[in-house]
């Protein structure tokens, strides 16, 4: 049996998430890239920006884990985008 620190990140999931302007989605990008990861062995995301498009990499040892990292990376892009609408 394979342990847990041997497995490779092998569940992958990409989010292409649309913003008004390439000026939001560079700040959302910002504001999510320092956030750190509890088990980086576990899962990582990658965020970037093209154009008014945010881009969001997410890789997992199995799918329970990226399911959970994923609802807690959306929870914070619903934060960023519900800021951006106050103030704009």
């Amino acid at each position: 049996m394979t342990s847990k620190r041997e497995m490779s990140l092998d569940y992958t999931l990409e989010l292409q998430i649309p913003f008004e302007t390439e000026g939001q989605a560079s700040i959302a990008t910002k504001v999510l890239s320092p956030d750190p990861i509890l088990k980086p062995q576990d899962f990582q995301v990658d965020y970037s920006s093209e154009k008014n498009i945010m881009l969001v990499r997410f890789r997992s040892i199995d799918d329970r884990v990226l399911r959970v990292g994923v609802s807690s990376v959306i929870d914070s892009i619903k934060t960023i985008v519900e800021t951006i609408d106050e103030l704009s």
